[in-house]
């Protein structure tokens, strides 16, 4: 197959969504097991079986907001100048 600018392009935007699809799901991810495991050794050490777990799984889904906000704030604002323009 022959590598033209064209498939280059294409070639690019996939490896770009790949990326960003990779970066979104470790988004997601890391932040509730970090939280999670954090939750569970407290409430084991403190003996205080759930709160700790509950506070850390709100904290991770907290945390995983702000992350997926400022990963889709520059395409919203990209989006929002295209529009006015």
């Amino acid at each position: 197959m022959l590598s033209t600018p064209k498939n280059q392009k294409n070639n690019s935007k996939l490896l770009y969504a790949l990326s960003l699809g990779l970066e979104l799901g470790f988004l997601i991810s890391l932040p509730l097991v970090f939280f999670l495991i954090l939750g569970i050794f407290l409430d084991k050490k403190f003996q205080t079986f759930p709160i700790f777990l509950i506070s850390s799984i709100m904290l991770g889904l907290a945390a995983t907001v702000v992350n997926i906000y400022y990963l889709v704030l520059p395409f919203l604002e990209k989006r929002s100048r295209d529009k006015k323009e």
